[in-house]
């Protein structure tokens, strides 16, 4: 009888060794292998990628980011996705952004359905993920219009269709676990109120 498919926490962890294992790699190479990893983990095919919002496929990202990627690509090895992510205790959700040719970066709008929002994402990026570049605020109510709609284009960039179109079905189910993660970190007011009350009285 022949042996089923890896679990995926297999999967995620072996690539996370043969990452570490090459970590002493430098520039263009140390680059490719990312890459090739990255789009491993992205679980992007050639021509059809995942139309559904998903936890993050990168190693060590599942519990605290989710994904949405093009829903199709023309070349093996390419993809275009957002992350929404919990960065920081206290913090709100931060948006990412990987792509397999050049970052996106500058200011670029996202259009979701009838509505548009203006980002920033900076050049030299705070991102913490491989091969991502990180927007610098989170405008007021995108992720609810995320939550909401039901397609996303990102605009603004060299990114063309079908390569800067995003399903966001299931996008709510998907976001809505990340922000309670990133709000149970955040002291509610009547939790400051009694830290204050304590040290007055110390």
């Amino acid at each position: 009888m022949s042996a089923g498919p890896l679990p995926a926490s297999w999967m995620f962890r072996i690539v996370a060794d043969v990452t570490l294992s090459f970590v002493s790699a430098r520039g263009d190479q140390m680059r490719y292998l990312l890459a090739s990893l990255l789009a491993i983990c992205m679980g992007v095919a050639p021509t059809s990628g995942h139309s559904q919002w998903m936890e993050a496929k990168i190693p060590g990202e599942q519990h605290r980011a989710v994904q949405g990627c093009a829903a199709e690509v023309r070349k093996p090895g390419d993809w275009v996705c957002i992350l929404v992510r919990c960065d920081e205790p206290r913090t709100s959700p931060s948006l990412h952004f990987s792509a397999s040719g050049p970052g996106i970066r500058g200011n670029i709008k996202l259009v979701i359905d009838d509505a548009t929002f203006t980002l920033s994402v900076p050049t030299s990026s705070k991102a913490t993920l491989a091969l991502s570049t990180r927007a610098e605020t989170v405008p007021d109510n995108l992720l609810e219009a995320m939550k909401a709609g039901k397609a996303l284009s990102i605009e603004g960039t060299d990114l063309t269709p079908p390569y800067n179109r995003i399903s966001l079905e299931n996008s709510r189910k998907a976001i809505e676990p990340i922000e309670q993660i990133c709000a149970r970190s955040r002291p509610s007011a009547a939790s400051i109120l009694r830290r204050l009350a304590r040290s007055v009285r110390l």
